[in-house]
């Protein structure tokens, strides 16, 4: 793990998964050996699970919730939007096309088709979360932009014929400017 604390974090969202009756596929609870922590694969995992509502796991650990029907994907789609979390996502379907239909629904930073983390391996595509999973992007074009600020500057290059960026703007020059105004944007 890379932060110290992250491994009490993994070990409680599978403990409480496990015991509100996700089944471990693979690992379980006792994967967690702090620092380390090995691999965990669930099925089953409750909606109103700690590791589907609250802070996100990050670690090694994957919940696998199956649809088996076509008519359970609006269902699927709503059941990952549910979160308020939505960093990366990923849709497995037997026809890509269709599991691009799907993808392009869901609520995330990133998703993958066919793929746990195929996003990641292309540099060039913009990487970021959705939701509470933080803001801005990194990678490509959109994360060079957001490590940049935007800045407008003008230089008057001459001195307007009715000054109204003043406080004190006399009676009869804001008239003269209201006039033209009224007659380009007022249509009766």
């Amino acid at each position: 793990m890379t932060l110290p604390g992250q491994a009490a974090t993994v070990e409680r969202h599978v403990t409480g998964a496990v015991s509100s009756g996700a089944r471990a596929l693979l690992g379980g609870p006792e994967s967690v050996r702090a620092p380390y922590v090995a691999p965990v694969a669930l099925t089953g995992v409750p909606q109103d699970a700690a590791a589907t509502t609250e802070e996100e796991t990050f670690g090694p650990v994957v919940a696998v919730n199956a649809v088996a029907d076509v008519a359970d994907v609006a269902e699927a789609v709503a059941r990952v939007n549910d979160s308020r979390y939505a960093l990366g996502a990923a849709v497995f379907c037997g026809n890509r096309r269709a599991g691009a239909a799907i993808a392009a629904r869901l609520r995330a930073g990133a998703v993958s088709v066919n793929s746990v983390l195929g996003f990641a391996a292309v540099p060039a595509l913009p990487f970021g979360g959705s939701g509470d999973s933080g803001f801005g992007r990194i990678h490509g074009a959109q994360g060079l932009r957001a490590f940049t600020s935007l800045q407008s500057t003008t230089v008057q290059r001459f001195a307007p014929p009715v000054a109204l960026t003043s406080f004190e703007v006399p009676a009869a020059a804001r008239a003269r400017a209201v006039r033209p105004a009224r007659a380009l944007h007022l249509r009766h």
